[in-house]
């Protein structure tokens, strides 16, 4: 199957944040990771109200009915760490379909990282 790189040209930025909290992290330039279906997935980094966020943006076909835990898993299959060794820092995760820059289905998933 073939997948689409997502178009994030239309991502919010930090300084469309009315308050100020918000600092995109890496933004100069474009992240991706390749995950083990084949899918690239885009990675954006940031920090908001001192939080750490990283969200994962990539294709849905295939996973349009997916559940957060069949997303999770693709992720960490892929790599990416879903648990912290530190005890004081709890990772989040969430999902959700949402359209790029193009007007494309992707999925947006975000690892929240709190403590």
């Amino acid at each position: 199957m073939s997948y689409f790189v997502p178009d994030r040209s239309n991502r919010p930025t930090d300084e469309g944040d009315p308050s100020g909290g918000t600092t995109e992290l890496y933004a100069d330039e474009e992240k991706t990771l390749e995950l083990t279906d084949g899918r690239v997935a885009v990675v954006e980094t940031a920090l908001v109200d001192g939080f750490t966020l990283v969200y994962y943006y990539f294709d849905v076909a295939g996973l349009e009915n997916a559940s957060e835990k069949k997303l999770a898993d693709l992720l960490k299959a892929s790599g990416v760490e879903m648990e912290s060794s530190d005890p004081d820092i709890e990772i989040v995760f969430s999902a959700s379909k949402t359209d790029d820059a193009q007007g494309r289905k992707i999925w947006e998933a975000q690892l929240s990282f709190w403590g």
